[in-house]
């Protein structure tokens, strides 16, 4: 199912299946999880959070820096 609103993390619109069923607003899952979990610099502890100073890579959009959240907690997490 898709939104007629586009994700509020990234702006992006939600096309049919990547609406994040676990969220009251309109989120893709990505997006949703990256805002659970945290960033690939959070989760590395290199963040402001830990005392570091890396932040999304610039390169990527809101939205790639998300699946580049998740892909790397899937890789940590499912083994």
């Amino acid at each position: 199912m898709a939104s007629d609103q586009p994700c509020g993390h990234c702006g992006e619109e939600i096309r049919p299946g990547e609406l994040s069923p676990a969220s009251g607003e309109p989120l893709h899952r990505e997006c949703l999880f990256r805002m659970v979990v945290g960033s690939i610099s959070h989760q590395l502890g290199k963040c402001s959070c830990h005392g570091g100073m890396w932040e999304d890579p610039p390169e990527l959009t809101i939205r790639e820096a998300a699946r580049l959240a998740m892909d790397y907690w899937r890789e940590q997490n499912e083994k």
